[in-house]
């Protein structure tokens, strides 16, 4: 039996908005009947109600009519999710990435700028150690900080996209596209610090790197030991062992809530990293309390809900490649701009501001 796309793509979309079909229909200006019958697939839309659907939704016709590309090895891990909400939304988030991988790849084929996977021969015997072999991999000295992890996974050709979800649950998920390529997607949203979304990358780094066989292409709860081992490798992977104990006992004169906040400055990681990795070489677990308590006192704020202390800039989080191959493709007048706009997800008319800038800078520059 053939799957009816748009029928498919409204439900996805209506749910993962959290919208009724009387919500939408009331939005796109339509009985309840009529939208009822186009997204149970017992009705063609007409072009002016399928318009008023997209408008309704905030996307394209396009985006409502074409079938979700295919992912066969997806790493979608989380809790349990208990609405049909958040299965919507999760499977909105899988429709967004199977497309971006779908251009991603599209682009690199066109321009010839595939870059191998270099992960998938590595052996260690924990996390730690295949940390170690990453960061040797990429020539990162024992107490060499990341200062762009972005920059650094995707000249490695891990492709990298960041979006933004109202998922609770949901903080990344890796995969890897037709070709083979890995690639890892990360949750950016404005409630989610930039800290976390650095470690998220290098969680997700550390399942791609150990956890291969649990690409599946389907869903399914975590895996305590695979997700306690990525934040291992995560964590030894951002800040060595070796780095740690050096950075601590250049800091030894500082009270020692200055020193955990200069050390997560330092290598781009959460507060709670460096605790964790205090507790793990026995230091007593109440410095969690005595960190909130000393926060609160020598800083006049607390740290509920997950706030991050003297958090990172998002500017320290950014994701350039697929921009970079977007600009060489269109001044190779290998696509539109139409269909840039589209790969970048961004309107015409912020394509034609972004061409703009790319040329102001292209004719000024002397580097």
């Amino acid at each position: 039996m053939s799957i009816n796309p748009i029928a498919t793509n409204l439900r996805r979309l209506r749910g993962s908005r959290g919208l009724t079909q009387d919500d939408l229909a009331k939005k796109a200006k339509l009985s309840r009947i009529a939208y009822s019958n186009v997204e149970n697939g017992k009705a063609s839309p007409r072009v002016n109600n399928l318009q008023q659907i997209a408008d309704a939704l905030d996307v394209s016709i396009q985006e409502l009519v074409t079938p979700v590309p295919t992912i066969n090895s997806l790493r979608f891990r989380a809790k349990r999710m208990s609405t049909g909400h958040a299965r919507d939304s999760r499977d909105q988030i899988v429709a967004e990435v199977a497309f971006w991988l779908r251009d991603y790849s599209g682009l690199e084929e066109k321009l010839s700028k595939q870059r191998p996977n270099v992960f998938k021969n590595i052996k260690a015997n924990n996390p730690k150690e295949y940390a170690a072999k990453v960061r040797e991999i990429w020539k990162l000295e024992n107490d060499e900080p990341i200062n762009d992890i972005c920059g650094l996974v995707e000249h490695a050709g891990v492709k990298i996209k960041l979006l933004k979800s109202d998922l609770d649950v949901f903080f990344g998920l890796s995969a890897y596209d037709q070709n083979g390529y890995p690639a890892i997607v990360v949750n950016v949203r404005e409630d989610i610090s930039v800290e976390r979304q650095i470690f998220t990358v290098a969680h997700e780094l550390g399942h791609i790197v150990m956890h291969q066989g649990s690409f599946d292409g389907g869903f399914a709860e975590e895996r305590e030991k695979e997700e306690k081992e990525a934040d291992q490798f995560a964590s030894y992977f951002l800040m060595p062992q070796e780095a740690f104990e050096k950075s601590w006992k250049e800091n030894k004169g500082l009270h020692w809530l200055k020193s955990i906040l200069h050390i997560k400055r330092v290598y781009k990681i959460s507060y709670r990293t460096v605790i964790n990795r205090l507790v793990e070489h026995g230091v007593d677990k109440k410095i969690w309390e005595s960190f909130n308590f000393e926060y609160q006192k020598q800083y006049g704020g607390n740290l509920k809900n997950h706030k991050e202390p003297h958090s990172l800039d998002p500017l320290d989080f950014l994701e350039n490649r697929l921009s970079a191959l977007t600009q060489e493709a269109l001044a190779k007048e290998l696509i539109s701009v139409s269909r840039a706009a589209a790969i970048l997800d961004i309107s015409i008319e912020e394509m034609r501001d972004r061409i703009n800038a790319w040329s102001l800078v292209n004719e000024s520059a002397t580097v």
